[in-house]
């Protein structure tokens, strides 16, 4: 592929928007980059900046990812996840580009046993996931060019994330109360960044519907626990705390999870070739990543 500016990045503020401008980046790829200044619920906005310029590859990382507030704003939800993903491929479609958007396991009801593959029927318990599906579905009948990752308990350096977020809380309390019956796969960004930025560089044309997420079915309570068992390895964090254990039912919230919403990666690295490891060593590779940001000087 040329290395002239013929990728537009979307989203490119967000966690993992900002973790695929690096790679992008470092591999020597030019990109256009675009963030709340164009609204994809806009499909004018999304015209007026694209005219004129070349591009033939759309990566959209713009999401509304509020999941508890999207069941009071469904109106909000729908149009950036469901109505900005039609937008985006209509857009592709008139400038025949190729176009990556990500999805999400909410899609699923978390009622299986097993990890879901791409076939299995989504049936969504918040209108966060529900507004996800639906961007699947408007995206598919719009532009058939389009790769769509369905990602799960995505976590990185930058931005607010479950990692980050167990850090802060683990500096500043004595105890933490973690659920221990919602289990997933944890996914770290820059791994999911190097893949769908070599997808891009190749010009794969192998489109349809993924699952994504780093190899291993665990709890969020043993994720916590494997989170602190790193910082304390790394100095990151001064004493071990006390982490609770509880059960959903003892921690509300105003969207419905999934209890399981583990996904089958196997056709993303069959088909795609895409390098999956498993969660706990790109969990090392987070806590080398974050230390090696906190060492450059700003």
């Amino acid at each position: 592929m040329s290395k002239g500016k013929s990728i537009w990045l979307l989203g490119e503020r967000g966690m993992l928007g900002r973790q695929i401008a690096v790679e992008l980046q470092r591999r020597g790829l030019a990109f256009l980059a675009s963030d709340r200044e164009v609204d994809i619920a806009d499909f004018e906005a999304l015209k007026f900046f694209s005219r004129g310029k070349t591009i033939s590859w759309i990566i959209n990382c713009a999401a509304y990812t509020a999941v508890d507030h999207a069941e009071t704003d469904r109106e909000g939800a729908f149009r950036v996840n469901a109505r900005g993903a039609e937008n985006l491929a209509r857009l592709a479609a008139g400038l025949g580009a190729r176009l990556v958007h990500f999805s999400t396991d909410y899609v699923f009801d978390g009622a299986a046993r097993r990890p879901y593959g791409e076939r299995d029927e989504p049936r969504p318990l918040s209108q966060y996931g529900a507004s996800k599906w639906q961007g699947e579905k408007l995206l598919a009948a719009n532009w058939p060019a389009a790769f769509i990752f369905r990602v799960s308990w995505l976590y990185g350096v930058f931005g607010g994330n479950f990692v980050n977020t167990m850090l802060r809380l683990f500096a500043e309390k004595d105890a933490v109360r973690v659920v221990n019956d919602q289990f997933g796969s944890p996914t770290y960004a820059r791994g999911l960044a190097r893949n769908i930025v070599r997808l891009v560089g190749s010009d794969s044309a192998r489109f349809g519907l993924y699952h994504y997420c780093d190899s291993g079915v665990i709890s969020w309570h043993d994720f916590a626990a494997a989170i602190m068992e790193r910082a304390l390895e790394h100095n990151l964090l001064a004493k071990k705390i006390s982490l609770i254990a509880i059960p959903t039912a003892d921690f509300p919230t105003v969207a419905v999870r999934p209890a399981y919403a583990a996904l089958d990666n196997r056709k993303v690295v069959s088909e795609l070739g895409f390098e999956v490891r498993d969660w706990r060593a790109n969990l090392n590779d987070f806590f080398a990543e974050k230390i090696q940001r906190a060492s450059v000087p700003s």
